[in-house]
Protein backbone atom coordinates (compact mmCIF):
# COMPACT_ATOMS: atom_id res chain seq x y z
CA UNK A 1 0.00 0.00 0.00
CA UNK A 2 1.37 4.01 -0.89
CA UNK A 3 -0.26 6.63 1.02
CA UNK A 4 0.06 10.38 0.17
CA UNK A 5 0.34 12.40 3.45
CA UNK A 6 -0.87 15.95 2.73
CA UNK A 7 0.97 19.03 3.68
CA UNK A 8 -1.14 19.30 7.40
CA UNK A 9 -0.60 15.87 8.04
CA UNK A 10 3.15 15.79 7.50
CA UNK A 11 3.44 18.79 9.71
CA UNK A 12 1.15 16.88 12.11
CA UNK A 13 4.03 14.17 12.49
CA UNK A 14 6.67 16.64 12.20
CA UNK A 15 5.02 18.27 15.31
CA UNK A 16 4.17 15.38 17.09
CA UNK A 17 7.69 13.69 16.88
CA UNK A 18 9.44 17.13 18.14
CA UNK A 19 7.35 17.76 21.00
CA UNK A 20 7.58 13.93 22.22
CA UNK A 21 11.50 14.30 22.19
CA UNK A 22 10.84 17.88 24.23
CA UNK A 23 8.69 16.15 26.42
CA UNK A 24 5.86 18.19 25.72
CA UNK A 25 2.32 17.05 25.00
CA UNK A 26 0.79 16.45 21.90
CA UNK A 27 -2.64 17.70 20.55
CA UNK A 28 -5.19 15.10 19.20
CA UNK A 29 -4.30 15.87 15.75
CA UNK A 30 -0.63 14.72 16.55
CA UNK A 31 -1.98 11.97 18.01
CA UNK A 32 -3.91 10.94 14.99
CA UNK A 33 -1.02 11.92 12.64
CA UNK A 34 1.86 9.59 14.81
CA UNK A 35 -0.64 6.68 15.24
CA UNK A 36 -1.15 6.13 11.69
CA UNK A 37 2.39 6.79 11.00
CA UNK A 38 3.34 4.64 13.56
CA UNK A 39 1.45 1.64 12.11
CA UNK A 40 2.30 2.32 8.66
CA UNK A 41 6.37 1.95 9.25
CA UNK A 42 5.06 -1.36 11.59
CA UNK A 43 3.25 -2.59 8.39
CA UNK A 44 6.08 -1.40 5.95
CA UNK A 45 3.35 0.84 4.59
CA UNK A 46 5.21 3.25 1.76
CA UNK A 47 4.44 6.96 2.79
CA UNK A 48 5.11 9.80 -0.33
CA UNK A 49 5.09 13.09 0.89
CA UNK A 50 4.07 16.34 -1.49
CA UNK A 51 7.21 18.18 -3.47
CA UNK A 52 6.14 21.54 -1.41
CA UNK A 53 6.78 19.29 2.15
CA UNK A 54 9.64 18.21 0.65
CA UNK A 55 10.94 22.22 -0.14
CA UNK A 56 9.89 23.62 2.91
CA UNK A 57 12.11 20.50 5.19
CA UNK A 58 15.14 20.96 3.06
CA UNK A 59 14.84 24.70 4.43
CA UNK A 60 14.38 23.26 8.12
CA UNK A 61 16.88 20.64 8.26
CA UNK A 62 20.06 22.96 8.78
CA UNK A 63 18.36 24.27 12.15
CA UNK A 64 19.42 21.66 14.95
CA UNK A 65 16.35 21.74 16.33
CA UNK A 66 14.83 20.18 13.33
CA UNK A 67 17.39 17.89 12.39
CA UNK A 68 16.80 14.62 14.05
CA UNK A 69 12.95 14.43 13.30
CA UNK A 70 13.77 15.62 9.64
CA UNK A 71 16.31 12.94 8.99
CA UNK A 72 13.94 10.35 10.39
CA UNK A 73 10.91 11.34 8.25
CA UNK A 74 12.93 11.25 5.30
CA UNK A 75 14.07 7.87 5.68
CA UNK A 76 10.39 6.78 5.84
CA UNK A 77 9.26 8.62 2.90
CA UNK A 78 9.50 9.76 -0.64
CA UNK A 79 8.39 12.65 -2.69
CA UNK A 80 5.82 12.19 -5.22
CA UNK A 81 6.51 14.02 -8.28
CA UNK A 82 3.77 14.92 -11.39
CA UNK A 83 4.46 11.83 -14.33
CA UNK A 84 2.78 12.64 -17.35
CA UNK A 85 -0.89 13.33 -17.57
CA UNK A 86 -1.07 15.04 -14.09
CA UNK A 87 -1.54 18.76 -15.58
CA UNK A 88 -4.00 17.44 -17.69
CA UNK A 89 -5.99 15.68 -14.47
CA UNK A 90 -5.43 18.38 -12.34
CA UNK A 91 -7.12 20.98 -14.93
CA UNK A 92 -10.16 18.66 -14.68
CA UNK A 93 -10.03 17.50 -11.00
CA UNK A 94 -10.57 21.28 -10.42
CA UNK A 95 -13.84 21.16 -12.50
CA UNK A 96 -15.38 19.69 -9.52
CA UNK A 97 -14.88 22.33 -7.76
CA UNK A 98 -11.61 21.37 -5.53
CA UNK A 99 -9.45 24.78 -5.17
CA UNK A 100 -6.05 24.75 -6.71
CA UNK A 101 -4.12 22.80 -3.91
CA UNK A 102 -6.85 19.97 -3.20
CA UNK A 103 -6.90 19.26 -6.95
CA UNK A 104 -2.92 19.35 -7.22
CA UNK A 105 -2.59 17.10 -4.29
CA UNK A 106 -5.79 14.96 -5.95
CA UNK A 107 -4.14 15.02 -9.42
CA UNK A 108 -0.30 13.38 -7.74
CA UNK A 109 -1.82 11.16 -5.74
CA UNK A 110 -3.74 9.41 -9.29
CA UNK A 111 -0.53 10.62 -11.36
CA UNK A 112 2.62 10.81 -9.20
CA UNK A 113 5.46 8.57 -9.57
CA UNK A 114 9.22 8.83 -7.56
CA UNK A 115 12.28 10.63 -8.98
CA UNK A 116 13.37 6.29 -10.30
CA UNK A 117 9.60 6.64 -11.94
CA UNK A 118 8.73 2.97 -10.43
CA UNK A 119 5.30 3.84 -9.44
CA UNK A 120 2.34 5.58 -10.58
CA UNK A 121 0.12 6.85 -8.17
CA UNK A 122 -1.18 6.07 -4.77
CA UNK A 123 -3.85 4.11 -2.78
CA UNK A 124 -4.71 6.89 -0.52
CA UNK A 125 -4.10 10.64 0.75
CA UNK A 126 -4.39 10.67 4.23
CA UNK A 127 -5.44 14.33 5.01
CA UNK A 128 -7.22 16.23 8.12
CA UNK A 129 -9.23 18.62 5.06
CA UNK A 130 -12.62 17.52 6.19
CA UNK A 131 -13.68 19.49 3.51
CA UNK A 132 -11.45 17.79 0.52
CA UNK A 133 -12.66 14.67 1.87
CA UNK A 134 -16.18 15.15 1.79
CA UNK A 135 -16.41 16.68 -1.56
CA UNK A 136 -14.29 13.80 -2.84
CA UNK A 137 -16.57 11.62 -1.26
CA UNK A 138 -19.70 13.36 -3.04
CA UNK A 139 -18.40 13.59 -6.37
CA UNK A 140 -16.17 11.13 -6.71
CA UNK A 141 -18.58 8.59 -8.94
CA UNK A 142 -18.64 11.17 -11.51
CA UNK A 143 -14.68 11.76 -10.98
CA UNK A 144 -14.19 8.29 -11.77
CA UNK A 145 -16.12 8.09 -14.94
CA UNK A 146 -14.39 11.19 -16.12
CA UNK A 147 -10.67 9.09 -15.51
CA UNK A 148 -12.23 5.85 -17.33
CA UNK A 149 -13.48 8.20 -20.32
CA UNK A 150 -9.77 10.01 -20.26
CA UNK A 151 -8.30 6.52 -19.64
CA UNK A 152 -9.70 4.81 -22.78
CA UNK A 153 -7.35 7.01 -24.66
CA UNK A 154 -4.12 6.69 -22.68
CA UNK A 155 -1.48 3.93 -23.13
CA UNK A 156 -0.17 1.47 -20.37
CA UNK A 157 0.58 2.41 -17.23
CA UNK A 158 -1.52 5.27 -17.47
CA UNK A 159 -4.26 3.69 -18.79
CA UNK A 160 -4.13 1.73 -15.80
CA UNK A 161 -4.26 4.07 -12.84
CA UNK A 162 -7.06 3.79 -9.94
CA UNK A 163 -8.58 7.13 -8.04
CA UNK A 164 -7.45 6.93 -4.59
CA UNK A 165 -8.96 6.91 -1.06
CA UNK A 166 -9.20 10.00 0.60
CA UNK A 167 -9.47 10.40 4.58
CA UNK A 168 -8.35 11.15 7.73
CA UNK A 169 -5.43 9.42 9.37
CA UNK A 170 -7.89 6.86 12.07
CA UNK A 171 -9.45 5.72 8.99
CA UNK A 172 -6.18 4.25 7.14
CA UNK A 173 -4.62 3.62 10.77
CA UNK A 174 -7.65 1.32 11.36
CA UNK A 175 -7.58 -0.31 7.97
CA UNK A 176 -4.08 -1.45 8.61
CA UNK A 177 -4.05 -5.04 9.46
CA UNK A 178 -0.61 -5.38 11.71
CA UNK A 179 0.84 -8.37 11.43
Amino acid sequence: MRYLLDKVTARHILEGMLKLIENKSITAAETSALYFYRKSKINEIELYILPQTENVLSRLEHHSRYTEIIHRFNTDTQVLYPAQYYKRWRRRVKEYGFTNEDSEVLALATFGTTQNRDILGVHGIVTFDRPMINQWKTQQAEIQLRLFNMQRNLSSPYCEVSLPIVNLPDFFANSIVSD
